[in-house]
């Protein structure tokens, strides 16, 4: 008997003090410093791939901003222990450069990255 594991893990992340195009534009630029690839972005959220090689375990992540909540979900193709451990840790990994970045940020330079949406509609 073969016992299957979740293969996606989601977080919900509230936008607290942001407007939704800052936390995209942040969410952006967190995905971007841990090295994911951008599958698509619109003006709601985005698809990336962790990019770990070929050979390597990888994980679709999406983003998503509605309604003063945003959902970040990374999904596996396998159904293994490590998979769930992964997912996890992707989940953790974003939440941290994320959360990092909007603690260094001053006040003025989120206006800066709210006006990206333009760029990224």
């Amino acid at each position: 008997m073969k016992m299957e594991f979740k293969q996606k893990q989601i977080q919900q992340l509230p936008l607290d003090d942001l407007t939704a195009e800052q936390f995209l534009a942040l969410a952006i630029e967190a995905t971007k410093q841990l090295g994911w690839v951008f599958g698509d972005i619109n003006g709601t959220g985005f698809t990336a791939y962790t990019n770990n090689g070929f050979f390597s375990w990888n994980a679709e992540i999406k983003m998503k901003v509605l309604n003063e909540t945003a959902t970040i979900q990374s999904h596996s193709a396998g159904d293994e222990v490590i998979d769930v451990i992964e997912n996890k840790k992707n989940i953790q990994k974003f939440t941290s450069s994320f959360n990092s970045l909007k603690n260094n940020l001053k006040p003025e330079t989120l206006t800066i990255y709210g006006s990206l949406k333009t760029r990224i509609a």
